[in-house]
């Protein structure tokens, strides 16, 4: 499947479930839902469908979406009691938080079915990995591979890729035993989970004079993290609830983390930098071609993850998000007095132009950062 497809069915999914989640929360209270979109309304819809008193629509920038309700920025004296203004701080607050609950259920979902497909993680650590094997090398000759993993020489364990080169430079012209391990695996995000292992033992003779940028064994090596998993013998209760337990660690952990990313971001800006390790759609694009190489299950971790971020990012009390809004619930109950329509509705279309042009700018920089300019102009 071609990487913008999948691109694209990553974000579709992110932004319908959120926007579901506003949807059912709506009609589970009785509030009318005059339109579900998919995109933002800045140009004529693509597509518009009428169902009942819905109209579900697609729009060209499909970078967003949102749920139109009933009432919801003016107060309605027609069927007043379907409109989301007329509903307490509760519902309200119910409604507009719901879109940040059914991210998080996707994140852990996604979790969840991952580690019941995979296996859950019980350990991490680094093995010096073969990356190439030159031809003609003493290397090629034993049968290493490119993805054997060393683990040991004459029996004792390696720390890193740099006592390796170092092992290998000393044993010059002197017959030795490798340790190595073979076998497929799932790249992931935090390493690569590891399944179906079989160890063996391969003598190889260290070259003392190897040819100019090759090393004494002709390999080119890396330390990569690998993940040690408990694979479920079959799904059953106890294969869930071991995956179950370890999604929710998980989708914490991830919070935790895209918390963490966010007061970096604040400490930056605030001291007149520019934000490292933030990416907008062509970020995430790039991304999304990497890690759909390694196949379905890589593809469903990334999504997972991407949901929690959408889901931290929303609750933030930034006018247009969802967290802006929730805001101006707690404010009506601090004050005792509902802010006007006409002020809340002003406030959250300055913040909207203001999302819109941290967009630009971010992706701006993401095309400056992968090069795009530079090949444009060729330079």
């Amino acid at each position: 499947m071609p990487s913008w497809l999948i691109f694209f069915l990553v974000l579709s999914v992110l932004v319908l479930i959120h926007e579901l989640g506003h949807f059912l929360a709506a009609r589970w209270l009785g509030i009318k839902v005059e339109e579900f979109a998919f995109g933002l309304p800045f140009t004529k819809p693509l597509w518009q469908m009428k169902r009942g008193e819905t109209m579900y629509s697609i729009y060209p920038l499909l970078f967003g979406g949102f749920v139109r309700l009933y009432g919801e920025e003016s107060e309605i004296e027609v069927e007043k009691a379907r409109s989301f203004w007329s509903r307490g701080r509760k519902q309200r607050m119910t409604v507009i938080a719901a879109g940040v609950v059914m991210n998080m259920v996707l994140a852990l979902v996604g979790f969840v079915v991952l580690y019941a497909a995979v296996g859950v993680p019980t350990a991490s650590n680094y093995k010096v990995t073969i990356v190439a094997v030159e031809p003609g090398s003493p290397a090629e000759a034993a049968g290493l591979q490119v993805d054997d993993r060393v683990v040991a020489v004459e029996g004792k364990s390696l720390a890193d890729g740099a006592e390796f080169s170092r092992l290998m430079r000393s044993w010059g012209g002197i017959r030795l035993r490798l340790t190595v391990q073979r076998g497929a695996g799932t790249s992931l995000l935090e390493g690569i989970a590891q399944r179906d292992i079989q160890q063996s033992e391969v003598e190889i003779i260290p070259r003392l004079n190897p040819p100019e940028g090759q090393g004494p064994l002709g390999v080119r090596i890396g330390d990569f993290p690998y993940l040690e998993v408990q694979q479920c013998q079959q799904l059953g209760a106890k294969c869930l609830v071991g995956a179950a337990r370890q999604g929710v660690l998980t989708t914490g952990e991830w919070v935790a983390r895209v918390v963490d990313g966010l007061r970096s971001v604040g400490k930056s800006l605030a001291a007149g930098h520019a934000p490292e390790g933030v990416a907008g759609p062509i970020g995430i694009y790039q991304l999304t071609d990497v890690v759909s190489q390694g196949g379905l299950w890589p593809v469903i971790e990334l999504t997972a993850v991407l949901s929690v971020n959408l889901a931290v990012f929303n609750v933030l009390p930034i006018p247009a998000l969802d967290g802006g809004r929730m805001f101006f619930i707690w404010l009506e109950w601090l004050r005792r007095k509902r802010m006007s329509a006409q002020l809340e509705q002003q406030i959250n279309s300055w913040g909207m132009a203001a999302l819109v042009g941290l967009i630009v700018l971010i992706s701006l920089q993401d095309v400056i950062r992968v090069g795009w300019l530079s090949r444009l102009f060729g330079r």
